[in-house]
């Protein structure tokens, strides 16, 4: 059991919805507007009452007598958690007098409750009462997903049947009233590459480029790869009566979303995972309207690259707690992974957070890939998945990291094996980057990177990400 001793200013920007909640703490724990601070005898508990803009005082508590923390207020605020909060921890920073004085009524019955759902879950399988599945509603889901995906269908067809260079603004309107009705259907993930296609064809130019009629193609094969896919999926799964989400990527490509029962009765999670984050990103989602926290992680077990997204819709983002880079070794108790090819999605709890020993960086090398044109052999078959990225990360040992003479573009070389580095739209100035590392980091270790495909060229580059090294990592980003 933690207590408020294990308060620093980094646990608080690490629990934070954003960088301006923490700046708002500060100011609120500086301008002295809590009026009573406590605290239970062990310290496991401390609470206080807020000033804010009302006549009555918020209630406000931070509770660490579970694997994490607890924070309550009784302020309107949708942020979690909110500022007060956070000012709390705040004030025990700044060691302000805390009042030894008996835990509310209201925690006491909100931590009796919370220990009874620990005792649950800590039950054996067994013993447990699984949750009962609809399958009646799962069933007629599916069959409502299989009419708008006959809908999408349409669009499809209507789209390549007039030729992409030839849709005018009316008709990309009347596409548009289209992919609306697609949210009938609970299909939003086709319903959003529909809105990208249609976002694309209203800014065609009178004559459009080669630049322009691709990446419009590239968009109406994505979407019409996901339509057959997931037509035959259903049909497949209303024949055979199985009607409840089973472990395939096409699940989450029709927009259904998992929670963590249904990956764990499908056996998708892993007990006792041990990983390290190797990268962490922001990339903006034109297509979702969002900002997505990005980071691939490394499992030290296994050498398998994972990752996970944090996505904040623009119109949500003041609400959503956003992520940001970590550097300590995850030991977790039961990581949840989602359906998918060589960088599953993963996420999880909790997660007790330790200093990275120094033998975890040679392991890390051990298992990176020890071929380049292995690697490239398995980038390829993920990659003619059309409903897989457009890249896919690596970790991939090098001897040296050189600049070519010609036009000093970066290139690495593993025994007798090159290839070359090259920067893509996720991380446009990667290579300047490279350029100005330390030699030291540019031999024998091993880079993360995403590999992805040129079509023009027809091959194969990948874009650094991170470089690991005998005694750490070194992020490019």
């Amino acid at each position: 059991m933690a207590s408020a001793n294990i308060i620093t200013e980094e646990l608080i920007r690490s629990v934070s919805p954003n960088a301006a909640a923490v700046s708002n703490g500060k100011k609120i724990s500086a301008s002295g507007d809590f009026r009573a601070l406590s605290k239970t005898e062990d310290e496991t508990l401390i609470f206080g009452e807020c000033m804010g803009s009302g006549k009555n005082p918020y209630h406000t508590s931070a509770d660490f007598s579970g694997e994490s923390p607890v924070f309550r207020c009784s302020c309107p605020s949708r942020q979690f958690p909110c500022k007060h909060s956070l000012a709390l921890m705040f004030e025990w920073l700044a060691k302000k007098t805390f009042t030894v004085s008996e835990i509310p009524e209201d925690i006491a019955q909100k931590r009796e409750k919370a220990a009874k759902r620990a005792e649950k879950a800590a039950m054996p399988a067994d013993e447990k009462k699984a949750p009962k599945q609809n399958k009646a509603a799962a069933e007629k889901k599916l069959k409502k997903q299989a009419e708008g995906l006959e809908l999408a269908e349409q669009f499809v067809t209507d789209m390549l049947t007039r030729g992409i260079s030839s849709v005018s603004r009316a008709s990309a309107e009347q596409y548009k009233n289209l992919a609306k009705q697609l949210g009938d259907y609970y299909l939003p993930e086709p319903q959003a590459i529909m809105n990208e296609i249609v976002s694309a064809a209203r800014k065609l130019s009178s004559i459009p480029d080669d630049i322009e009629t691709d990446r419009l193609t590239a968009l109406c094969v994505k979407l019409s790869s996901t339509i057959k896919k997931s037509k035959a999926y259903i049909a497949s799964k209303l024949e055979s009566g199985d009607v409840l989400p089973e472990d395939s990527i096409l699940y989450e490509a029709m927009g259904n979303v998992w929670k963590f029962s249904q990956l764990k009765e499908i056996g998708l999670y892993k007990e006792n995972a041990a990983i390290i984050q190797l990268s962490f990103t922001v990339l903006h989602d034109d297509m979702h309207k969002a900002d997505i926290d990005t980071a691939y992680w490394a499992d030290t077990q296994t050498g398998e690259i994972s990752k996970t997204e944090n996505i904040r819709p623009l119109k949500a983002q003041k609400y959503i707690k956003s992520e940001d880079s970590v550097f300590g070794m995850h030991f977790i108790k039961e990581l949840y992974r989602y359906p998918g090819g060589m960088n599953r999605r993963i996420r999880w709890e909790t997660a007790e957070i330790t200093d990275a020993a120094p033998e975890t960086y040679p392991l890390l090398i051990s298992k990176a890939e020890n071929s380049i044109s292995e690697a490239v052999k398995k980038a390829k078959n993920e990659l003619k998945n059309t409903l897989s990225d457009q890249s896919v990360a690596m970790l991939i040992r090098f001897d040296s990291i050189e600049f070519a003479v010609s036009d000093g573009h970066p290139i690495m070389k593993l025994g007798g094996e090159t290839i070359a580095l090259k920067a893509n739209e996720n991380y446009p100035d990667i290579c300047d980057v490279l350029k100005v590392t330390s030699r030291g980091y540019l031999e024998n270790g091993a880079l993360l990177g995403e590999l992805f495909y040129i079509p023009e060229e027809k091959r194969i580059y990948i874009c650094p990400v991170s470089i690991v090294t005998e005694k750490g990592i070194l992020r490019l980003c």
